[in-house]
């Protein structure tokens, strides 16, 4: 969900669930809720605070984290494409087997999107997103290939397809696909 404030200032409300081994059990289910500013025609700036429940498997209890995370992007239509770049500082905190929340981790992810906007109501996109541990190193590369269908000024659907690489070898990921849609208020 989306909310114009003013011409420079947004409110957005974003829930979630995700599925594991062939959408067999709920793994994760998170609420999102964050605002943004427009500095200049093509730059803003957002913060997000991120609430969510997460289990290792079918089996393990839901364990709490929180996630507060600050966005800087710049996005310019260049020609037949559309660029954005965005830098985003995230920091988290997970709760511990005694309900106290302890330090998790905190990143730098930058992340470069190439869209074709000029296809209609369609538009396809490809990114890919860097993650950069803080004292640690890059750990994760996330390339993400989709594409967005505008219904009206309102509403769209955005399907796509992403896979998480490991840099560090420590974890196997496989594809994730997702499947959104944003109603704008």
């Amino acid at each position: 969900l989306k909310k114009d404030l003013t011409k420079k200032w947004d409110l957005s409300a974003e829930f979630q669930t995700r599925f594991n081994d062939n959408i067999s059990y709920l793994q994760t289910y998170m609420g999102e809720l964050g605002v943004s500013y427009k500095i200049v025609k093509g730059l803003e700036a957002s913060v997000y605070y991120r609430y969510t429940n997460r289990r290792k498997n079918e089996t393990k209890a839901f364990k709490t984290r929180h996630r507060y995370y600050g966005d800087l992007s710049y996005g310019r239509k260049t020609g037949p494409v559309k660029l954005e770049y965005r830098l985003r500082y995230q920091h988290q905190f997970k709760d511990n087997d005694l309900g106290q929340a302890e330090f998790d981790h905190s990143y730098l992810r930058n992340k470069l999107e190439v869209q074709a906007p000029n296809l209609g109501k369609f538009t396809p996109y490809l990114s890919a997103d860097l993650f950069y541990q803080i004292g640690t190193g890059s750990d994760q590369l996330r390339p993400k290939a989709g594409v967005e269908y505008k219904f009206n000024k309102k509403h769209k659907i955005d399907l796509s397809v992403f896979k998480d690489i490991d840099l560090a070898g420590t974890g196997k990921y496989g594809p994730v696909i997702g499947l959104n849609y944003r109603i704008k208020l």
